[in-house]
């Protein structure tokens, strides 16, 4: 009986921290777009860091879905102690900072309002590509790396 119990309370707490880490429920990987963004903070919080920017420009149709140039927005990450493993810290992005995103929109503007998921990011001042879910950094040299050309290695 006390196994059954065990089973189930695993069961339980496995099935909770999956549903807490099912991005795609949360953020919608079909409109994905791409911006370049100014960054005004960057906030290294538990569990998931975030960026504040603004919108410099935009790719991919965004603008049909109410997206425009000069907005504010949150970026939400992994969580930080995968990115602390990668190295990132209080100054890996600071104000002033034009970086060049990958995001999915949320799904639910009620509940995250202005907040979109970061699935890579080029980083030209720490001369980084960061890709969300390959956990890694893509060392870069100069401006010919682009987020484009790695995107293909991100897992929905």
């Amino acid at each position: 009986m006390y196994r059954f119990i065990a089973l189930i309370v695993i069961l339980l707490t496995g099935a909770s921290a999956l549903g807490h880490h099912t991005v795609i429920g949360i953020y919608d990987n079909e409109k994905r777009f791409t911006i370049d963004a100014d960054v005004r903070n960057f906030e290294l919080v538990n569990p998931h860091p975030l960026i504040f920017v603004e919108t410099l420009a935009i790719q991919g149709g965004a603008e049909a879905m109410g997206f425009a140039v000069g907005q504010t927005w949150t970026l939400e990450m992994d969580n930080i102690r995968e990115l602390r493993e990668l190295g990132f810290n209080d100054e890996t992005f600071i104000p002033g900072d034009r970086i060049r995103v990958a995001v999915d929109p949320s799904r639910h503007t009620r509940y995250r309002e202005n907040t979109l998921y970061i699935r890579g990011v080029e980083h030209q001042r720490e001369g980084f590509i960061y890709l969300h879910n390959i956990r890694e950094l893509v060392p870069i040299n100069n401006d010919e790396d682009v987020l484009e050309r790695y995107m293909h290695r991100v897992v929905n």
